[in-house]
């Protein structure tokens, strides 16, 4: 069974290294990654993609959402926290 769970990702609040750990991680456990910005939505499929695609939306806007989908998608929350 798939699980999903999103959160947002704020320009302000933005570090780079916090993001490379938290894809290699989605990567390590198989997840889909997705991010949400500006009325388009993108799927992730390496990590050059995911930083140029956070960097490109929130360079355009304060925020960006990104969105998680697979079986151990809840594992992923758990393990991270974004406040």
């Amino acid at each position: 069974m798939k699980h999903i769970f999103s959160f947002k990702v704020y320009a302000a609040a933005f570090h780079v290294k916090q993001m490379i750990r938290f894809y290699k991680y989605c990567e390590k456990l198989g997840q889909d990654v997705y991010i949400y910005g500006k009325n388009q939505v993108k799927q992730v499929h390496k990590m050059s993609d995911w930083l140029t695609l956070l960097i490109d939306n929130l360079s355009k806007g304060d925020e960006c959402l990104v969105v998680v989908e697979g079986s151990r998608a809840g594992q992923l929350r758990k393990s991270f926290s974004f406040a």
